[in-house]
């Protein structure tokens, strides 16, 4: 079932903002919207479902986040987006075969840490929480974005967490851990985040 989507300016505003933050902040609100209609179009669907919803999610983040260059073998090498489990289930299994920062996107199935050796992207479901912090210890310092969905994701060394707030998607970043790993988060991710971090792993 879709959930209603509603953009709004967060309330208060942040210290030295006004309404042309708050113009900027629907500007960037609208890419993940687009990215997410469009996904919906290709499927013939009229509303957008959880699962669309957080492919467009994740899309954009990848669109807005940096790798050093070592994490990739040529110019033209995969993006490869792993998740623990099911890429299915997940609702990610769309993303292959799309293509960004001029990059085809690759995405697989991985089972334990060791596994995510070539992984530039991982996502660690709901359905996986018992397993996630084990495997966010072993993927420490690598450049891998990790993007996860269980509850206290960004402060036990998650990178992104996805998180439901009065019905709708929102996300926080641990924006310490993303520089840990020398990954690179844009400004126009972290000024969407509901919330934005900079602790290291515990």
């Amino acid at each position: 079932m879709a959930r209603a989507w509603i953009p709004r300016c967060p309330a208060p505003l942040p210290a030295g903002a006004d309404w042309r933050w708050c113009r900027g902040l629907f500007v960037a609100l609208a890419v993940l919207v687009v990215w997410a209609a469009a996904l919906s179009a290709a499927q013939g669907q009229q509303t957008l479902s959880d699962q669309q919803l957080k492919a467009a999610y994740v899309l954009n983040f990848i669109r807005y986040t940096e790798w050093p260059e070592r994490a990739f073998a040529a110019p033209d090498s995969p993006l490869v987006v792993c998740v623990l489990g099911d890429p299915g289930a997940a609702g990610l299994s769309g993303l292959a075969g799309k293509s960004l920062k001029g990059r085809p996107l690759q995405v697989r199935p991985v089972f334990a840490a060791e596994e995510a050796s070539g992984c530039h992207v991982l996502f660690i479901p709901e359905s996986d929480v018992r397993r996630f912090v084990t495997t966010l210890r072993a993927l420490q310092n690598r450049p891998i974005l990790t993007i996860g969905e269980a509850d206290g994701f960004i402060d036990v060394g998650g990178m992104i967490g996805l998180v439901h707030i009065d019905n709708r998607l929102q996300f926080e970043v641990n924006l310490g851990v993303v520089q840990q790993a020398q990954l690179r988060s844009s400004s126009q991710i972290l000024r969407l985040a509901r919330n934005v971090i900079e602790a290291r792993p515990r």
